[in-house]
């Protein structure tokens, strides 16, 4: 409840309403001070209302078991999806947050790599159906997430904008460890990034995602004397992907668009 006191002027009170009425000025004042105030109330109502359906739509999925809005764990059991609300509305310990993340963890080495792998065909689907859920983390779950990473996949792609891994597999905070560099090529530092998701972080599925028209593989494919024009790290990049394609191979496809996608594939 909130209350709100306003100190009028005294010329707002005469002393009859003879006065008043002899003011016409006072009264369009009176009027337009009552309407403000009328307004300003039915604008806190208003929010106060949409701050408290808010809490109590929190607390009525924990109950109910359903996943909070946003959310692509649609599994999980109507206990934790409580207590994530309550977490919410009463704040958590550190505590909750390691139990939370070790309960998290003990669900994702329990998957499979179909299931993992299924899962990733089905956030694509709704990428590309345009029925993506993007799936955010509640504060509680982001917490949690602090004290651990269990991801099930680590994915090897290009750094080129338009192929962000988490959106194009409809993917949230946590859920995939992603090696991002042009052409999505293999050296020392990403061959030790993926290394270290297999043996410490249990990964399930190791993807390496090419994708169409990209830049690095098509400026790999130009002859050694152009390249090697380029900055010194980019050269090296580029004549590192170049030898892992058969050019030779390349040449025999004439279509633009199937020699360009034949490449990535290569790749």
């Amino acid at each position: 409840k909130q209350v709100i006191t306003t100190r009028f002027p005294d010329f707002l009170f005469p002393e009859s309403l003879e006065t008043i009425m002899d003011r016409p000025e006072v009264v369009l004042g009176c009027a337009a001070v009552a309407i403000s105030g009328v307004a300003l109330f039915a604008a806190m109502r208003s929010s106060n209302s949409s701050h408290d359906a808010l809490l109590l739509q929190l607390l009525r999925d924990g109950r109910e078991g359903r996943k909070p809005r946003g959310t692509q764990h649609e599994d999980r059991p109507a206990g934790e999806e409580e207590s994530n609300s309550v977490a919410l509305l009463s704040g958590f310990t550190m505590q909750q947050a390691r139990d939370h993340a070790q309960q998290g963890a003990s669900v994702a080495k329990a998957r499979t790599p179909t299931e993992v792998l299924l899962d990733l065909q089905r956030g694509n689907a709704r990428f590309w159906m345009g029925k993506a859920q993007r799936p955010e983390k509640s504060a509680f779950e982001r917490r949690a997430l602090i004290m651990q990473q269990y991801p099930s996949v680590a994915v090897l792609g290009c750094s080129d904008s338009r192929v962000p891994v988490e959106i194009v597999f409809d993917q949230g905070l946590g859920d995939l460890f992603v090696v991002r560099v042009a052409g999505n090529g293999l050296d020392v530092s990403t061959s030790a990034s993926l290394q270290f998701a297999i043996h410490h972080l249990k990964v399930k599925v190791v993807v390496v995602m090419g994708h169409e028209a990209c830049g690095a593989i098509k400026a790999a494919q130009l002859d050694e004397a152009t390249i090697k024009k380029e900055p010194a790290d980019l050269a090296k990049a580029l004549l590192g992907i170049k030898a892992g394609l058969d050019e030779k191979r390349l040449k025999c496809i004439h279509d633009p668009r199937s020699q360009d996608r034949e490449a990535v594939a290569s790749n």
